[in-house]
């Protein structure tokens, strides 16, 4: 047996991407509440503002690509995937079926359309792939593209090296922008494009393009490059320029939490930040869909406005911390102890590592970001 490694002293937990998925995830809980949600029922309206811009998950999931190589660049493509996995489906799959069942039994009658036929493709995750399969709730789009992104990354991980990963980059965002101009002359092309939601592509390109660029691996000025193919591949995919703009300005930011110093003035809260940060997953996954129902029954009583959106915000806090507390990572801990069984390890140690979770050693992966970063990232991710 290898003898148990001693716990290395705990260093400094970096806040500045604690603070990017907070921001990001603000992001979209502003867009959702004062905008998505109001589009099917605008009786709920009008909203005390309107933010228009639609750029918190493409964020996340840029900031959830650079993770992923943090991790990856250790080795192991199957141990992260698995765990990718074990943190990502339960939590879903949770939250499908309380989606579905807020809007089967709680919401007004005639709101949700959803059948059984619904439910299940939801839960296997092909509902994209049949154009007459509603999705349960429309925030969880993200859930089948970074499903496909962390297999294609344990798949390639070993053969896209150097030269040939920063071709793959550039191929991530123009492929599908060429693929575009056929899908109007082809059924399965079409089918292909959608089920694999390749139009996403620049998203995980960016978040690469950004790990590399960190690990002095790509030059700034191929990284700038690359960033601004990104927000035209998104400006054209989305249509959505103003949102594009936005998206812009949140990835300087993560370059900035990449290669620069902490952003040590955000200290003095750091707490309650790592706290939000913690379960943004878990809010992620319940606040829309629920969290509109939450402002259909808070109208229906005679509040308005600000109460809405407050209401909206206090769903999503407290659903996304019960989801996080009593289903994500429970289900993480059981399915992560069942693999260390089944391969023939053993754990290093009976007690929890006293790492962050989110540290990439640890390879504890959250699907749309991770929970946290501890420690400089030039010792974290050697």
């Amino acid at each position: 047996m290898i003898p148990a490694q001693r716990d290395k002293p705990r260093t400094a937990r970096r806040v500045s991407w604690d603070v990017l998925r907070v921001v990001a995830i603000g992001c979209v809980l502003l867009h959702h509440a004062t905008l998505t949600s109001l589009v099917d029922h605008p009786d709920l309206g009008p909203p005390p503002f309107v933010f228009s811009m639609s750029m918190g998950a493409s964020t996340l999931m840029v900031v959830s690509a650079f993770f992923a190589c943090a991790t990856l660049d250790s080795g192991r493509p199957g141990r992260f995937l698995w765990r990718r996995l074990a943190r990502l489906l339960p939590a879903y799959m949770a939250a499908v079926l309380l989606t579905y069942a807020v809007q089967r039994w709680i919401a007004p009658e005639g709101w949700s359309q959803l059948t059984g036929r619904d439910v299940l493709y939801n839960l296997l995750l092909i509902h994209q792939w049949f154009k007459d399969v509603k999705i349960v709730d429309f925030a969880y789009w993200t859930v089948p593209v970074q499903i496909t992104a962390f297999i294609a990354a344990a798949v390639l991980a070993k053969y896209l090296r150097g030269r040939k990963l920063q071709v793959f980059l550039w191929a991530l965002i123009l492929t599908p922008l060429v693929l575009r101009e056929f899908l109007d002359y082809s059924h399965t092309l079409k089918t292909l494009y959608d089920g694999f939601t390749v139009h996403r592509g620049q998203l995980f390109a960016a978040g690469i393009a950004i790990w590399l660029w960190h690990k002095r691996r790509m030059s700034a000025p191929h990284l700038a490059a690359l960033l601004v193919a990104t927000l035209v591949a998104q400006a054209i995919h989305t249509t959505e320029y103003g949102s594009t703009l936005g998206f812009g300005v949140l990835l300087l930011l993560v370059c900035a939490a990449a290669a620069g110093p902490d952003w040590v003035f955000f200290q003095p809260i750091a707490k309650p930040i790592s706290w939000l940060a913690g379960i943004s997953y878990g809010v992620y996954l319940v606040h829309q869909g629920i969290g509109t129902v939450v402002m259909d029954r808070m109208h229906a009583v005679g509040l308005r406005s600000w109460w809405l959106l407050a209401g909206f915000v206090a769903n999503a806090l407290v659903l996304g911390w019960l989801m996080t507390k009593f289903v994500e990572r429970p289900a993480y801990r059981l399915l992560t102890q069942i693999h260390s069984g089944s391969s023939g390890s053993s754990p290093r140690r009976p007690e929890p590592s006293v790492l962050p979770v989110s540290q990439p050693r640890t390879a504890l992966a959250d699907p749309l970001t991770e929970l946290r970063l501890a420690g400089p990232l030039t010792v974290q991710m050697r």
